[in-house]
């Protein structure tokens, strides 16, 4: 066993002992919590600061609506700093709150791995607006929610561009040794396989990694028609495509949701990038004509904005929305009457083009990917991947 995996088994053990908080009820008095745990620093701090900014909307619509009983909701914030045992800590102080009734998070599939049977034996609901692997359904736990679709769609669905749209007969798989990269990385080479590309060929780096020209050197010998790179840090794949055209590799570029950055992967590649593919879990909401008042909120008080942050906002207006079911069904708010109203979310009008429902395994209903390309400053939509 690793060090990092005995230190998340340590605080486990320790989120038992702590979890007895799992009943905590409020009547009429008292405040309302919700938590959102998602990266603040660390080399992903961009898409966590937007996914807590459009949770932190999300909330504050909610209150001018009225709130739970005419009682306002306070948005918690505790930060994963992108690490697993760290994100174990930060979930078990939410969950150490007897007044925090649901969290908004985390935001990788790795955080969600090692902070899923925490929630679960707190009895404390926890969406993810971005923790794609497939696994994280299959465990049977009944507190974790997700409103994105699932990497074995991804995957596949890239896979299947490449080889059909893009007519590719050579690929490079690149994955950064993340569980959310290998896990894409696999489904993506057996589906090459499958289609029938001649030559697939896989390689690994690390996500500390900043320098790839042997790398690249290898891959520009076989000359591949496309690299597939489920890499999670956009700004590493920023680097890996400046370094390909330093080095004159010509190979198409499709990547995975991690490189959906218009800052660390457009700009950040200052032009390399330019006709990249991208597939991503979630519409760009400036172009659905119901989102245009919210966008417009967004941006009045934030700024720009990626793909990352309208389903962190779906995923708190969705738990908003099961508190607020829970206290006027019981008169009061508990963990398993919150829980019990996020099971029983039935088409639920949201910000991402589909209507929230969620399976017994927490995977929401009628969730899309989406193809997009690189043009200019922008991803652009290419194509829309239905996952039912």
């Amino acid at each position: 066993m690793s060090k990092t995996a005995r230190t998340i088994a340590l605080l486990m053990l320790l989120a038992t002992v702590f979890s007895g908080c799992k009943s905590a009820a409020q009547g009429s008095s008292g405040p309302i919590k919700v938590g959102m745990l998602t990266v603040l620093t660390g080399p992903a701090a961009s898409v966590g600061t937007e996914q807590r900014n459009w949770a932190k909307l999300a909330v504050d619509d909610f209150n001018k609506a009225g709130g739970i009983g005419g009682r306002q909701v306070e948005m918690v914030e505790a930060d994963t700093e992108f690490d697993p045992a760290k994100a174990v800590l930060a979930a078990q102080r939410l969950i150490s709150d007897p007044n925090v009734y649901g969290v908004v998070g985390p935001e990788s599939s790795q955080n969600c791995e090692a902070t899923a049977n925490a929630f679960e034996q707190a009895g404390l609901v926890n969406i993810s607006p971005s923790g794609t692997k497939p696994e994280l359904s299959e465990k049977g736990l009944k507190t974790f929610f997700r409103v994105v679709p699932r990497d074995d769609v991804q995957a596949p669905a890239g896979a299947t561009f490449i080889a059909q749209d893009l007519g590719a007969k050579s690929v490079y798989i690149i994955d950064d040794q993340s569980v959310y990269s290998v896990g894409l990385a696999t489904e993506a080479e057996k589906k090459l396989k499958e289609l029938g590309v001649a030559t697939v060929k896989r390689e690994s780096i690390s996500q500390k990694d900043s320098d790839f020209s042997a790398l690249l050197t290898r891959i520009k010998a076989d000359a591949p028609d496309a690299i597939y790179m489920p890499i999670q840090l956009a700004a590493q794949g920023a680097q890996i495509a400046k370094q390909m055209r330093e080095l004159g590799v010509q190979a198409k570029i499709v990547g995975s949701d991690g490189l959906f950055s218009p800052q660390d992967f457009i700009a950040g590649a200052e032009g390399a990038t330019e006709g990249a593919y991208v597939t991503q879990f979630a519409p760009d909401v400036h172009y659905l004509p119901e989102d245009a008042a919210v966008v417009k909120e967004y941006e009045s008080q934030y700024g720009q904005f990626g793909a990352y942050g309208p389903p962190s906002y779906e995923s708190m207006a969705v738990l908003l929305d099961a508190m607020k079911r829970a206290y006027d069904a019981d008169h009061k708010l508990t963990r398993e009457n919150v829980l019990r109203e996020m099971h029983a979310t039935k088409d639920r009008p949201g910000i991402l083009g589909f209507k929230v429902s969620f399976n017994d395994k927490g995977d929401a209903v009628g969730a899309a990917f989406y193809m997009f390309q690189v043009t200019g400053d922008h991803f652009q939509l290419v194509k829309k991947i239905e996952t039912q």
